[in-house]
């Protein structure tokens, strides 16, 4: 179909094929490693393996898949003008890039239900709005599939896409392809905006000092940075429209697995607090420094069967897989770390009179589980 004789040595040159692989690779070696760190917390320190871990170690299965596939696809031409290659390496490139979408879509729509999972125990959102968010993140999944269903469906036979000695076949516009995958990616920027912002949302209703607050919506919140790789990777879909296929979609092939690798990661790092915290020996989002870290972390025996922060003060109980208590304000006038001040003082006199408790405990286990560590507990008086 091509000849490689009527080409300028210029043009022959300008390929993006080892872009393409060596981008794939190294983003999907950062989300290997954070997804190991997850990993390492959820299995190793906490002892149990939920659902969100399963579907976030699916994801990056579907990551490497994403690699593997894309490395062949350039071995085969991808990522060089189709006018430059013999209708064999044509066959190959088309063939391996398609087939590469499919982990790809996977790769970024998988993560978005770990993230729900995560969000929704440790968050307690009411019935209707838990079913609300499963709804939205099923709907993102299954549009995101139809973009793969279009792909391969949008020509009868099917392999006439690739197979150049198909000569009989009815295609559709690939216009069509474009427009739905537009608005399915749409879509899941939409969801991934909506999973940052909710959390930011809930955490700035409870009564946490302002550090805590940019802490955790930060920790929580990072899905907005998928949320921009995703809307910035629309405005590469129309290269599957382009005659210029094999070069057209490099930018699309890129993309896809930035956008996956940026989901597992903005989805592991609300996990991580525990390792963090362990490797520099002081609790990152604590107010004060003579609190252990997790040197003895899971040692310790519970009976206590849920993952449970209670926020006492304001009667609201957040639940989640890491501790978020630290000045906690019980009022308008002072805060948690007045309060331990005074103890402290208070304690040393011996002070005898009626004494109010307030406690917070965070503690560590799930379902059936009895045998969880608590985390802390700690008992403030005044």
């Amino acid at each position: 179909m091509s000849s490689t004789a009527a080409v300028s040595p210029e043009r022959v040159a300008d390929t993006k094929g080892p872009t393409i692989v060596v981008v794939n690779c190294i983003v999907t070696a950062i989300s290997t490693a954070f997804v190991f760190a997850r990993l390492y917390v959820r299995v190793w320190m906490m002892k149990k393996f939920q659902l969100d871990d399963f579907f976030i170690t699916l994801s990056l299965i579907f990551g490497w898949m994403v690699v593997a596939f894309s490395i062949v696809s350039v071995q085969s031409g991808n990522g060089s003008h189709i006018d430059t290659l013999t209708p064999q390496q044509i066959s190959g490139a088309v063939l391996w890039t398609m087939v590469g979408f499919v982990p790809g879509v996977l790769s970024f729509s998988v993560p978005k239900l770990a993230a729900i999972y995560l969000l929704t125990g440790l968050l307690e959102p009411s019935k209707w709005h838990r079913r609300f968010l499963w709804t939205m993140g099923i709907s993102c999944v299954l549009f995101l599939l139809g973009c793969v269903a279009i792909l391969f469906a949008q020509c009868t036979p099917s392999r006439a896409q690739w197979d150049l000695t198909v000569t009989e076949k009815t295609c559709i516009s690939p216009w069509i392809l474009v427009n739905y995958s537009e608005f399915a990616g749409t879509f899941s920027g939409v969801v991934d905006l909506y999973l940052a912002v909710w959390p930011a949302s809930v955490l700035f209703s409870l009564q946490l000092n302002m550090r805590k607050k940019i802490a955790l919506c930060f920790a929580l919140g990072l899905g907005s940075v998928a949320c921009i790789v995703a809307i910035y990777k629309t405005t590469r879909l129309p290269g599957l429209a382009n005659s210029d296929f094999t070069y057209a979609t490099s930018d699309l092939t890129i993309w896809t697995c930035v956008e996956g690798a940026s989901v597992i990661i903005a989805t592991c790092i609300p996990i991580l607090r525990p390792l963090v915290e362990l490797i520099f020996g002081r609790r990152i989002m604590g107010s004060t420094n003579d609190r252990q870290g997790y040197k003895n972390y899971g040692n310790s025996k519970s009976n206590n069967t849920r993952d449970e922060l209670e926020m006492n003060s304001r009667r609201r109980k957040v639940k989640g897989p890491y501790d978020l208590e630290t000045n906690i304000e019980l009022g308008k006038e002072g805060s948690q770390d007045d309060i331990l001040q005074k103890d402290a003082h208070n304690a040393k006199l011996g002070t005898d009179g009626i004494v109010r408790t307030q406690s917070v405990t965070v503690l560590y286990g799930e379902g059936e589980k009895t045998n969880e560590a608590p985390l802390a507990k700690y008992e403030n008086w005044k």
